[in-house]
């Protein structure tokens, strides 16, 4: 009877128990549906860059400079994410902390990043097909982006309140593969917008 008093005072963990919850599906699917997304984004970059009639890129391409440092923020932060997926399985919350709270950093870095190489390029969305398609691709992943920033900020605070254990943690986990995907997504824009105006 004192031991199950004793529970009375603990909050409730979040969430359902392993990789057969309705979140982990859920979170798949929209992860396909948000691939699919990114897959037409890239079909109509390709189809107006074999376009006669447009200057592809317009100018110079877009710079290294901002986008590499981002490739190495969101390849690190899908280290620091599995990090804390791997503490949470193993009830290591404090490392769990220490893992989001990196996550979220980078990825406030990333955000910095991306708003700086907006400013720095010289097209703007408006001045030709290929800003317009430049600024709309890595508008869609920036929003993306700034969805899973606000998630693992959540995530965070959920931790720190106690609602994660080490056989309930399916959130962290779906945290974890939402950075995956903006990891993937993230090298896909890398390649297609920084690399291939190089290729011309």
């Amino acid at each position: 009877m004192t031991e199950i008093l004793a529970h009375q005072d603990r909050p409730l963990p979040v969430g359902s128990i392993g990789y057969m919850s309705t979140g982990w599906a859920a979170a798949i699917f929209l992860l396909i549906s948000e691939a699919s997304l990114f897959a037409y984004l890239f079909f109509i970059y390709f189809y107006f860059s074999v376009q006669p009639d447009y200057q592809w890129p317009a100018g110079s391409p877009p710079t290294f400079a901002f986008a590499a440092p981002q490739t190495a923020l969101v390849l690190i932060g899908a280290a620091t994410s599995w990090w804390a997926n791997r503490s949470a399985a193993r009830g290591e919350m404090t490392n769990v902390m220490i893992a989001l709270a990196i996550t979220a950093v980078l990825g406030t870095a990333f955000i910095v990043l991306q708003f700086v190489d907006w400013f720095t390029e010289p097209f703007s969305l408006v001045s030709s097909a290929y800003g317009s398609n430049y600024f709309v691709v890595s508008g869609f992943h920036l929003a993306h982006f700034v969805v899973g920033w606000i998630m693992f900020l959540v995530l965070l605070l959920w931790t720190w309140l106690g609602y994660f254990d080490s056989v309930r943690h399916v959130p962290i986990s779906v945290g974890m593969l939402y950075w995956y995907f903006l990891a993937v997504t993230w090298i896909a824009v890398f390649f297609v917008l920084y690399c291939t105006p190089r290729f011309a």
